[in-house]
């Protein structure tokens, strides 16, 4: 059966999201668990069940699935061409530069969900559309690990040991990359010919590698220091990771499932350059500050900086390629979706960054690499700031120890709805 002509899909579209944000809870018991102690101490009497394909389906797509075209609309004179791609997501990164990917881990082992082709500015449009989402999750899941991610115990907060990473459950990670958009955001700030910030290091006393320019008057706009900088694009690139999380939470309330959102643990440990677990198996460097600096997962999520480049020039070219070279997002011959109703019309409009911005924002990125031994200078390359888990809930115990209205008819007819 299509997924379309499915009772449980077709509730779970027409679910009101006020409704979804007023019911929304952390409800952290899942069936086979044990919590071990205290007034409401319980013991499961039934099994683990876990995600189904089609509820883990819905909800990797609720997080990080393909859903069109982005609406573009800014002039493509002034900041339009900041866009790291023409296809949309269902949460927003900045510059839509799609650098937090979605990693999950379950009794299957590990995955990343990353699909990548839109063909259609809204692709979830009709009933039949909403095949596409079980295609994503066939299609577009890499399998990382055999197994679970470790979790170790002693590397979480006491309370959050009894239900974490048990049988059934499944664990959404949504991991940050910080160096694709940190170049992205360079080319930004140089590109208007004369205003470029004059970026200086605060934290070594100096320019930022930008002297020459600064002292030939081309560097007009304000002085910025680097770590101020580097903390505000954190905070945006930080906000793709919880938006994630919070549709998977409202949509798992909307499937009558349980869910909680998680912190209080150290990303590196999760990443695995730590020796406390080999965790995801990612790969870090050492940076000049004796600290090891996760940056990739080999074919999987490789950060626009060494190793995987042979300099930071490299990797500036890189992603310069992507945008604006042959058939990349800004060129006469890209073929992808697009919001607009005659591309060669509106593609000739937009400003492609000038030799001298390119050469800046390299002799930037340069620095920061050279001068730390990693980019960002003063916060990972690769973070993992929160992630959640999802199961199905145990209604013995919410019945026996919690008040009326804390599950929900959604969460009471899900076993019936969803595992007929």
């Amino acid at each position: 059966m299509s997924i379309a002509d499915r009772d449980e899909v077709k509730q779970v579209f027409q679910y009101p999201i006020l409704e979804a944000i007023a019911r929304r809870r952390s409800r952290r018991f899942p069936l086979g668990c044990t919590l071990p102690s205290g007034a409401i101490q319980h013991v499961s009497q039934r099994s683990p069940v876990p995600l189904n394909d089609l509820e883990a389906a819905i909800l990797c797509w609720s997080g990080a699935g393909i859903t069109g075209s982005i609406a573009g609309d800014l002039s493509t004179k002034a900041g339009g061409n900041a866009f790291g791609t023409w296809i949309g997501r269902a949460t927003p990164y900045p510059c839509n530069v799609h650098n937090t990917k979605l990693f999950f881990t379950n009794d299957n082992g590990t995955f990343v969900y990353d699909p990548k082709k839109a063909t259609k500015p809204v692709e979830i449009d009709t009933e039949a559309d909403r095949e596409k989402i079980m295609t994503y999750y066939k299609e577009d899941c890499i399998k990382v690990l055999d197994e679970r991610v470790e979790f170790v115990p002693k590397a979480l907060l006491g309370a959050m040991h009894w239900n974490i990473n048990q049988p059934g459950t499944t664990i959404f990670i949504p991991i940050v990359d910080q160096s694709e958009e940190y170049i992205d955001i360079l080319l930004g700030i140089f590109d208007s010919e004369g205003y470029g910030y004059r970026l200086f290091d605060d934290i070594k006393g100096r320019s930022a590698g930008l002297q020459e320019w600064i002292d030939a008057g081309k560097l007009k706009g304000p002085e910025v220091p680097l770590s101020s900088f580097e903390y505000n694009l954190l905070l945006n690139n930080l906000a793709p990771a919880y938006l994630m999380l919070e549709n998977i939470h409202l949509v798992a309330e909307a499937m009558g499932l349980g869910s909680v959102i998680f912190g209080g643990y150290t990303g590196q440990i999760m990443l695995g350059i730590t020796p406390m677990s080999k965790g995801l198996g990612f790969r870090s460097q050492i940076g000049k500050n004796g600290k090891p600096n996760p940056v990739g997962l080999a074919g999987v999520f490789e950060a626009h900086c060494p190793p995987y480049y042979e300099s930071m020039d490299e990797a500036v070219d890189a992603f310069v390629e992507k945008k604006f070279g042959s058939g990349g997002t800004y060129s006469a011959e890209y073929k992808g979706v697009v919001p607009f109703k005659d591309w060669q019309l509106v593609q000739p409009g937009y400003n492609k960054p000038s030799k001298l911005s390119i050469y800046q924002v390299k002799s930037l990125c340069t620095y920061v690499y050279e001068t730390y031994g990693r980019i960002p200078a003063t916060y990972d390359t690769k973070l993992l700031p929160v992630w959640l888990q999802v199961h199905h809930l145990d209604l013995d115990f919410y019945d026996k120890h919690l008040a009326e209205g804390m599950v929900t008819e959604a969460q009471r007819h899900h076993m019936k709805l969803w595992h007929k």
